[in-house]
């Protein structure tokens, strides 16, 4: 069983890590240097293909994590359970950080330019956080695989 949950935790983990990677490393940098207004309809578009999808990936990853750390022993164990309990952090965060950002950006209000600015510095920086501690988290799952 516990070669089922780490295959289960290593697949989702990769792709919820690459998900985050490929957002960070091809949209953030575009979504600084775009305008306001193409920024927002850019953003928005994009969230609508990933918003439901990073967080499944994310969900089956901490739950394969636990699985998985609940049939490993000594540091194997150890290493999973940091790695899920970060796993929950990231989750938790981003419910707590990003997603209110997200709900804003994407409501189509009238926000002035400052706001949005704003709003979109905070998510940026959020989610390229996001992206180092997933990726390393990702990271952490793997070596506890292989001890």
């Amino acid at each position: 069983m516990g070669e089922l949950w780490a295959t289960v935790m290593v697949v989702s983990g990769g792709l919820f890590a690459g998900g985050l990677t490929s957002i960070a490393w091809e949209r953030v940098p575009a979504w600084r240097r775009t305008h306001l207004p193409e920024f927002r309809t850019g953003f928005a578009g994009t969230l609508r293909r990933v918003d439901r999808l990073q967080p499944a990936l994310l969900v089956i990853c901490l739950v394969s994590t636990i699985g998985f750390a609940v049939t490993a022993a000594g540091a194997a164990r150890t290493l999973a359970a940091l790695a899920a309990t970060g796993m929950l952090l990231v989750l938790v965060g981003s419910v707590a950080w990003l997603v209110p950002i997200q709900r804003t950006l994407e409501s189509g209000s009238e926000l002035p330019d400052g706001a949005v600015e704003g709003l979109r510095a905070r998510w940026l920086r959020g989610h390229l956080i996001r992206t180092v501690v997933g990726v390393a988290l990702f990271m952490l799952a793997v070596v506890a695989t292989t001890v």
